[in-house]
Protein backbone atom coordinates (compact mmCIF):
# COMPACT_ATOMS: atom_id res chain seq x y z
CA UNK A 1 0.00 0.00 0.00
CA UNK A 2 0.82 3.44 -1.05
CA UNK A 3 1.70 5.83 1.89
CA UNK A 4 0.68 9.07 1.57
CA UNK A 5 2.59 11.74 3.57
CA UNK A 6 1.74 14.59 5.04
CA UNK A 7 2.49 17.79 3.85
CA UNK A 8 1.74 20.28 7.46
CA UNK A 9 3.42 19.29 10.10
CA UNK A 10 4.10 20.29 13.43
CA UNK A 11 7.62 19.20 14.95
CA UNK A 12 8.28 19.17 18.57
CA UNK A 13 10.96 18.22 21.16
CA UNK A 14 10.78 17.51 24.72
CA UNK A 15 14.20 17.87 26.30
CA UNK A 16 14.26 15.33 29.30
CA UNK A 17 11.36 13.65 31.64
CA UNK A 18 9.76 15.86 33.71
CA UNK A 19 10.12 19.36 32.02
CA UNK A 20 6.75 19.57 30.90
CA UNK A 21 2.86 18.88 32.23
CA UNK A 22 1.13 15.47 31.23
CA UNK A 23 -1.42 18.01 29.94
CA UNK A 24 0.80 19.52 27.23
CA UNK A 25 1.08 15.82 25.47
CA UNK A 26 -2.67 15.56 24.88
CA UNK A 27 -4.50 15.00 21.58
CA UNK A 28 -0.47 14.65 20.31
CA UNK A 29 1.48 11.76 18.74
CA UNK A 30 4.55 11.45 20.84
CA UNK A 31 7.79 9.32 20.13
CA UNK A 32 9.43 8.32 23.52
CA UNK A 33 12.74 7.78 22.89
CA UNK A 34 15.72 6.65 25.86
CA UNK A 35 18.46 5.33 23.20
CA UNK A 36 20.68 4.33 26.76
CA UNK A 37 18.66 2.26 27.25
CA UNK A 38 15.10 1.34 27.36
CA UNK A 39 13.49 1.92 23.91
CA UNK A 40 16.43 -0.17 22.57
CA UNK A 41 15.62 -2.89 25.53
CA UNK A 42 11.96 -3.02 24.74
CA UNK A 43 12.87 -2.98 20.87
CA UNK A 44 14.57 -5.82 21.09
CA UNK A 45 12.20 -7.61 23.78
CA UNK A 46 9.48 -7.34 21.57
CA UNK A 47 11.44 -8.57 18.04
CA UNK A 48 12.76 -11.26 19.94
CA UNK A 49 9.06 -12.75 21.08
CA UNK A 50 8.16 -11.26 24.16
CA UNK A 51 3.99 -10.66 23.69
CA UNK A 52 3.96 -7.16 25.71
CA UNK A 53 6.17 -5.17 28.00
CA UNK A 54 4.11 -3.24 30.91
CA UNK A 55 5.70 0.35 32.39
CA UNK A 56 5.62 1.18 35.93
CA UNK A 57 6.92 3.69 37.94
CA UNK A 58 8.97 1.59 40.40
CA UNK A 59 9.63 -1.37 42.19
CA UNK A 60 6.07 -1.80 44.13
CA UNK A 61 4.47 -1.00 41.64
CA UNK A 62 6.16 -4.01 39.50
CA UNK A 63 5.75 -6.46 42.68
CA UNK A 64 1.64 -5.72 42.90
CA UNK A 65 1.32 -5.83 39.24
CA UNK A 66 3.15 -9.40 38.95
CA UNK A 67 0.67 -10.74 41.22
CA UNK A 68 -1.75 -9.69 38.94
CA UNK A 69 -0.56 -10.80 35.96
CA UNK A 70 0.88 -14.09 37.38
CA UNK A 71 4.59 -15.75 38.30
CA UNK A 72 5.49 -16.71 34.39
CA UNK A 73 5.74 -12.91 33.49
CA UNK A 74 9.29 -11.55 34.23
CA UNK A 75 10.57 -8.53 35.80
CA UNK A 76 12.71 -5.88 34.10
CA UNK A 77 14.62 -2.83 35.22
CA UNK A 78 17.56 -0.69 36.85
CA UNK A 79 18.13 2.10 38.92
CA UNK A 80 21.61 3.77 38.53
CA UNK A 81 22.17 1.68 35.63
CA UNK A 82 22.32 -1.38 37.37
CA UNK A 83 19.44 -4.79 37.74
CA UNK A 84 17.15 -3.78 40.72
CA UNK A 85 17.65 -6.80 43.07
CA UNK A 86 14.99 -9.52 43.05
CA UNK A 87 14.55 -8.86 39.29
CA UNK A 88 14.62 -11.09 36.85
CA UNK A 89 16.23 -9.11 34.24
CA UNK A 90 18.51 -5.58 34.37
CA UNK A 91 18.00 -2.73 31.17
CA UNK A 92 20.89 -4.46 28.87
CA UNK A 93 18.66 -5.19 25.72
CA UNK A 94 21.53 -7.92 25.59
CA UNK A 95 19.71 -9.32 28.13
CA UNK A 96 16.22 -9.87 26.82
CA UNK A 97 17.31 -12.80 24.54
CA UNK A 98 14.87 -15.03 22.21
CA UNK A 99 15.83 -17.83 24.70
CA UNK A 100 15.13 -15.39 27.76
CA UNK A 101 11.80 -13.75 26.68
CA UNK A 102 10.16 -15.32 23.94
CA UNK A 103 6.35 -15.98 25.11
CA UNK A 104 6.96 -14.25 28.52
CA UNK A 105 5.23 -10.68 29.20
CA UNK A 106 7.59 -8.10 31.02
CA UNK A 107 7.06 -5.58 33.85
CA UNK A 108 9.73 -2.84 33.50
CA UNK A 109 10.45 -0.14 35.46
CA UNK A 110 13.83 2.01 34.85
CA UNK A 111 14.94 5.61 35.56
CA UNK A 112 13.86 7.70 32.81
CA UNK A 113 12.64 5.41 29.94
CA UNK A 114 9.49 4.91 31.85
CA UNK A 115 8.76 7.52 33.86
CA UNK A 116 8.40 9.25 30.33
CA UNK A 117 5.91 6.78 29.08
CA UNK A 118 4.06 7.11 31.91
CA UNK A 119 4.19 10.96 31.78
CA UNK A 120 2.97 10.60 28.08
CA UNK A 121 -0.38 9.48 28.66
CA UNK A 122 -2.53 11.47 27.75
CA UNK A 123 -0.89 11.66 24.29
CA UNK A 124 -3.45 10.85 21.55
CA UNK A 125 -0.89 7.80 20.90
CA UNK A 126 2.85 6.59 21.98
CA UNK A 127 5.16 5.49 19.98
CA UNK A 128 8.80 4.01 21.15
CA UNK A 129 11.88 5.06 19.30
CA UNK A 130 15.46 4.29 18.87
CA UNK A 131 18.11 3.91 16.32
CA UNK A 132 17.34 -0.18 16.07
CA UNK A 133 13.49 0.55 14.63
CA UNK A 134 14.29 4.80 13.56
CA UNK A 135 13.57 4.82 9.87
CA UNK A 136 10.37 2.36 10.41
CA UNK A 137 9.02 4.88 13.31
CA UNK A 138 9.58 8.13 10.80
CA UNK A 139 7.91 6.31 7.81
CA UNK A 140 4.56 5.98 10.20
CA UNK A 141 4.73 9.51 11.69
CA UNK A 142 4.50 10.82 8.18
CA UNK A 143 0.65 10.87 7.99
CA UNK A 144 1.02 12.93 11.38
CA UNK A 145 -0.03 16.39 12.36
CA UNK A 146 1.45 17.26 15.06
CA UNK A 147 4.17 14.79 16.42
CA UNK A 148 6.14 15.50 19.40
CA UNK A 149 9.94 13.39 20.12
CA UNK A 150 9.59 13.19 24.10
CA UNK A 151 13.59 12.54 24.98
CA UNK A 152 13.66 10.85 27.80
CA UNK A 153 17.28 12.07 29.24
CA UNK A 154 18.77 11.12 31.94
CA UNK A 155 17.97 12.48 36.08
CA UNK A 156 15.78 15.79 34.33
CA UNK A 157 18.98 16.69 32.28
CA UNK A 158 19.04 16.34 28.47
CA UNK A 159 20.76 13.05 26.64
CA UNK A 160 23.15 13.62 23.86
CA UNK A 161 21.95 10.14 22.45
CA UNK A 162 18.12 10.78 22.47
CA UNK A 163 18.52 14.22 20.66
CA UNK A 164 20.98 12.49 17.87
CA UNK A 165 17.51 10.00 17.43
CA UNK A 166 15.49 12.81 17.36
CA UNK A 167 17.44 14.74 15.09
CA UNK A 168 17.79 11.74 12.98
CA UNK A 169 14.00 10.94 12.47
CA UNK A 170 12.86 14.68 11.91
CA UNK A 171 15.90 14.61 9.29
CA UNK A 172 14.18 11.42 7.60
CA UNK A 173 10.67 12.98 7.81
CA UNK A 174 12.13 15.92 6.04
CA UNK A 175 14.04 14.02 3.43
CA UNK A 176 11.35 12.50 2.60
CA UNK A 177 9.01 15.06 1.30
CA UNK A 178 7.23 16.20 4.82
CA UNK A 179 6.53 20.37 5.12
CA UNK A 180 6.58 20.98 8.62
CA UNK A 181 7.18 23.52 11.53
CA UNK A 182 9.54 22.69 13.68
CA UNK A 183 9.56 24.44 17.28
CA UNK A 184 12.82 25.61 18.89
CA UNK A 185 13.45 22.18 20.41
CA UNK A 186 13.17 20.09 17.66
CA UNK A 187 15.44 22.42 15.43
CA UNK A 188 18.08 21.68 18.67
CA UNK A 189 17.44 18.17 17.74
CA UNK A 190 17.99 18.42 14.15
CA UNK A 191 21.14 20.70 14.58
CA UNK A 192 23.03 18.44 17.11
CA UNK A 193 22.07 15.26 14.48
CA UNK A 194 23.43 16.80 11.29
CA UNK A 195 26.28 18.46 13.34
CA UNK A 196 27.76 15.12 14.78
CA UNK A 197 26.60 12.50 12.47
CA UNK A 198 25.68 13.68 8.97
CA UNK A 199 29.47 13.67 8.23
CA UNK A 200 30.88 10.50 5.71
CA UNK A 201 32.98 9.66 8.43
CA UNK A 202 30.95 9.88 11.58
CA UNK A 203 30.34 6.65 13.04
CA UNK A 204 27.47 6.55 15.45
CA UNK A 205 28.99 4.71 18.42
CA UNK A 206 32.04 6.73 18.73
CA UNK A 207 29.65 9.94 18.83
CA UNK A 208 27.41 8.01 21.58
CA UNK A 209 30.33 7.44 23.80
CA UNK A 210 30.71 11.47 24.23
CA UNK A 211 27.35 11.32 25.78
CA UNK A 212 27.40 11.17 29.56
CA UNK A 213 25.41 8.37 30.27
CA UNK A 214 27.22 6.53 27.76
CA UNK A 215 30.77 7.37 30.03
CA UNK A 216 28.35 5.76 33.13
CA UNK A 217 27.21 3.20 31.28
CA UNK A 218 31.13 2.35 30.31
CA UNK A 219 32.01 3.19 34.07
CA UNK A 220 29.52 -0.32 35.20
CA UNK A 221 30.10 -2.53 32.82
CA UNK A 222 27.64 -1.71 30.00
CA UNK A 223 30.61 -0.84 27.09
CA UNK A 224 28.81 -3.67 24.64
CA UNK A 225 25.50 -2.11 25.12
CA UNK A 226 26.57 1.11 23.28
CA UNK A 227 27.85 -1.03 20.24
CA UNK A 228 24.34 -2.49 20.00
CA UNK A 229 22.10 0.67 20.68
CA UNK A 230 24.30 2.56 17.83
CA UNK A 231 22.94 -0.44 15.12
CA UNK A 232 21.06 1.78 12.81
CA UNK A 233 17.65 0.00 11.50
CA UNK A 234 18.53 -3.42 12.41
CA UNK A 235 14.91 -3.98 14.09
CA UNK A 236 12.45 -2.67 11.55
CA UNK A 237 9.24 -2.33 14.09
CA UNK A 238 6.52 -0.47 15.04
CA UNK A 239 5.75 -0.52 18.67
CA UNK A 240 3.10 1.66 20.43
CA UNK A 241 2.15 2.02 24.09
CA UNK A 242 -1.27 2.05 25.04
CA UNK A 243 -3.82 0.58 28.04
CA UNK A 244 -1.01 0.11 30.06
CA UNK A 245 0.95 -1.93 27.55
CA UNK A 246 3.89 -1.89 25.01
CA UNK A 247 3.33 -4.14 21.66
CA UNK A 248 4.03 -4.92 18.33
CA UNK A 249 2.28 -2.61 16.01
CA UNK A 250 1.94 -4.89 12.88
CA UNK A 251 0.17 -2.35 10.48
Amino acid sequence: MKMEWNNSMKIDLVIAAGSKRRREFYGKTVVVIDVLRASSTIVTALTNGCPALYPVADAGAAALLRRQLGSDCLTGGERHGLKIPGFDLGNSPLEYTAEAVEGRQIILTTSNGTQALLEANNAVEILIGSFLNAERTSSYLATNSEVVFFCAGSNGEPGLEDLLCAGLMTEQLLAGGVEAELTDGAKLGLITYRYLLSGPKAKLADVLRQSQHAKRLIDIGFSADLDYCAQSETRPCLVRYQDGRITLDHR
